[in-house]
């Protein structure tokens, strides 16, 4: 049994994320329905089946009760955890990272930008990177 954990939440639910390949490839993968979390967060029944629609397609284990706990009390010591603007998400890593070795992977940028971007509001954000955004690359040059 490896003694590496991927914890997949749901902002990082696809097999082409980097966080599988930079873990072991023994490591468990996990997503753990945390019925409390899902309704503290209110997220809708349509949202609710296509996240569960989303993890039937994925090769990992669903486990349901309480994040914390259930992280906490795996048996790994290495948890590679999908990086994450969650604010929920980070304070979980962090009270993690108390006790086990935790290793947040970042995604590839969802658009390569030139110049400093103001980020407060949505619109002004989209409205520079959207001609990026919808190229393959995202605005990188090869």
């Amino acid at each position: 049994m490896s003694n590496s954990l991927i914890w997949l939440h749901e902002d990082a639910l696809r097999l082409s994320h980097p966080v599988f390949t930079h873990t072991p490839a023994d490591s468990e993968i996990i997503f753990i329905w945390d019925d409390s979390y899902l309704q503290e967060a209110n997220y809708s029944l349509k949202r609710l089946v296509f996240l569960y629609e989303t993890l039937y397609e994925l090769p990992l284990v669903i486990l349901r009760g309480q994040t914390f706990a259930i992280l906490s009390g795996h048996a790994a010591t290495q948890l590679y955890i999908p990086a994450s603007a969650n604010p929920w998400i980070n304070l979980v890593c962090k009270q993690l990272a108390i006790t086990k070795e935790v290793t947040r992977v970042s995604d590839e940028s969802f658009v390569r930008l030139q110049s400093k971007t103001d980020f407060r509001r949505f619109h002004q954000y989209w409205n520079k990177v959207e001609m990026l955004a919808l190229t393959p690359n995202g605005g990188a040059h090869a």
